[in-house]
């Protein structure tokens, strides 16, 4: 009976999640199709129109045309602040929780009820990151897509009328399945969906959900816009035949984690200037938007996406994008970055990773080719792996990262390389991850306070918890002694023993001031006190007794040595039981990241 009572549960479970998952889906596919479009329109209005600069494309998104010109360098400064302006207005008028990095707003309303992402925010948040890449502000497009993934599942399962939890994991699935769709990557969507949340766990509850949305919404992307990867690289894609290479990924993998170190100590000092600048959000984002258009100026891969650049690297055009300049757009790319997000620019930190990653990556493989050819004969796969690792440590999401890059390929032949890079990459990186509303694990979470309340509860006994200092007074005192020891010690109420120390009742204070003060040194407690005391045994667990306090509304429960005896050996309140709670459910590590 009960295996047939858990199939129905599990086909009612299955059932829920195709439906709503499906729709989350469609939801983010066409979202990732308007966003595209979005970015390509304003793109062609202020950078085309004004600047007269055509940002290359990846190779799956169209490729580049040569040459490529700045059209008119001087304005391209004039651009990006007019974008940082545009779209700080939008997002301060409409919704101010829609600036920043759109991954880490979808993080921490994952984690904190208080930071749900309100309905308008997806649409706010498209018009605002439009803006801002389109005119040339260091942002990626996956960050964004991530918060309004994010927002569409949470406004469904609302919608749906669904548990806090449902929520939660509509939340995740809408976040993986918008970068999904709008990397043409499925499989590493819906596992970013449900490892991005933290630095050293995983949130098993959204892959089901999460791989159901993501194959939807890559589908309609994949339908209007083709197939093919985001990037397109001359790799093998079935096996990897070189494993002398293998120390050198490890090697890179060391350079991601250092660089990583480095976007740490530029990243969040900028951040925190701008934030301590009492000024409205657009003149905080057009000034960004003017920093970043002067780096744009001298290094022109900064701007917009980047993505158009790293592809000209991995078609190894050194002719238009010299070694030299790859290094220097390297740490401009970083810079930039922290002008654009830091100001309060609204998008992501993704892409600027992939491509920071991948301009490391090719310009150590261009290093390795020239000390060892006959072992990295092709700097395009120390590129791809770049990418990963990079996003690896400083995302910390190294199991995510390494599905994609056989989804970028279009094959497997790199995953052995990026594991060997993957590894150093996020262990050396230290603890800190780019995305501050990360936590360490579930455990740490306040989405998961509860359970892990329950848990911690369940598993501790009143006996390590009691206090065996117990205070008492017996059953002939008087209500003014009684009340007297209360005030001196601070106490709500009193255990009453007879004279062989066995409970007898108990008398608390409101108990105490109902009688008129002239009385109380006449009548002893006796006479008031509770005769019929919830009482707690030493072998019982915590969340029995808070169920017991909260049932009889009582802040108190003595402890007796038996059901049989009755003598009192302790006493465990509801500050003992909340210290244990503070004590072994408080977050690890979160302020950290």
């Amino acid at each position: 009976m009960k295996q047939k009572l858990d199939q129905i549960k599990w086909h009612k479970y299955f059932i829920k999640w195709l439906v709503i998952s499906t729709i989350i889906g469609v939801v983010c596919g066409l979202s990732s199709i308007i966003f595209i479009a979005a970015i390509k329109a304003v793109t062609g209005l202020l950078l085309g129109t004004i600047a007269q600069y055509s940002p290359p494309a990846a190779g799956g998104e169209g490729g580049y045309t040569t040459p490529l010109s700045l059209g008119v360098p001087y304005l391209i400064p004039v651009v990006t602040t007019l974008g940082g302006l545009l779209s700080g207005l939008v997002v301060s008028r409409f919704a101010p929780e829609a600036e920043g990095v759109g991954t880490d707003a979808a993080i921490r309303a994952f984690h904190k009820e208080e930071a749900k992402i309100r309905p308008r925010v997806p649409i706010v948040k498209l018009f605002a990151s439009a803006l801002t890449i389109g005119s040339g502000g260091t942002s990626g497009r996956e960050g964004p897509i991530a918060q309004i993934g994010a927002g569409a599942g949470s406004f469904i399962a609302s919608t749906l009328k669904l548990d806090k939890k449902s929520r939660q994991i509509a939340l995740a699935a809408g976040l993986g399945a918008g970068i999904a769709s709008i990397f043409k990557a499925p499989l590493a969507g819906a596992i970013i969906g449900a490892e991005i949340f933290y630095t050293h766990d995983f949130e098993v509850e959204a892959l089901i959900p999460g791989f159901i949305a993501s194959v939807v919404g890559y589908s309609i992307v994949g339908y209007a816009t083709g197939w093919q990867p985001v990037f397109s690289a001359n790799v093998n894609p079935i096996e990897y035949r070189n494993p002398w290479s293998l120390p050198l990924y490890s090697i890179l993998g060391v350079f991601c984690a250092g660089l990583a170190l480095f976007t740490f100590r530029v990243y969040f000092p900028i951040t925190r200037t701008f934030k301590t600048w009492r000024t409205p959000l657009y003149v905080k984002t057009a000034f960004g938007g003017l920093l970043t258009g002067l780096i744009g100026m001298m290094i022109p891969s900064v701007l917009g996406t980047g993505y158009g650049w790293v592809q000209i690297a991995l078609d190894k055009s050194y002719g238009l994008f010299p070694p030299l300049l790859i290094l220097a757009a390297i740490f401009a790319e970083i810079i930039s970055l922290s002008f654009t997000l830091g100001s309060g620019g609204s998008g992501g930190i993704f892409g600027p990773s992939v491509v920071t990653g991948g301009l490391l990556g090719i310009a150590t493989g261009l290093a390795f080719n020239t000390l060892f050819p006959s072992i990295a004969p092709n700097p395009t796969d120390f590129a791809l792996v770049g990418m990963m690792a990079f996003f690896a440590a400083d995302a910390k999401a190294p199991l995510s990262t390494i599905v994609l890059i056989a989804e970028m390929t279009g094959g497997y032949g790199l995953l052995a390389p990026s594991m060997f890079a993957v590894t150093p990459a996020f262990l050396l990186s230290g603890k800190q991850s780019v995305f501050p509303s990360q936590y360490p694990t579930r455990h740490d979470s306040p989405a998961h306070q509860e359970e892990f309340e329950t848990l911690v509860l369940s598993r501790t006994t009143v006996e390590e918890t009691m206090s065996k200092n117990v205070i008492t007074v017996p059953t002939d005192a008087s209500l003014a002694t009684a009340y007297r020891i209360m005030q001196e010690h601070s106490l709500g109420g009193l255990p009453v023993v007879d004279a062989s120390n066995r409970l007898a009742g108990i008398v608390t204070k409101g108990d105490v001031l109902k009688v008129p003060e002239a009385e109380r040194e006449k009548q002893s407690v006796e006479a008031i006190m509770t005769r019929k005391v919830v009482v707690a045994l030493p072998d019982d667990d915590l969340y029995s007794c808070l169920k017991k306090m909260t049932i009889k509304e009582i802040g108190r429960l003595p402890v007796v040595a038996s059901d049989n005896s009755f003598k009192v050996i302790g006493i465990v309140t509801r500050s003992d039981i909340g210290r244990i709670i503070e004590t072994r459910s408080e977050p690890a590590n979160a302020s950290s990241t």
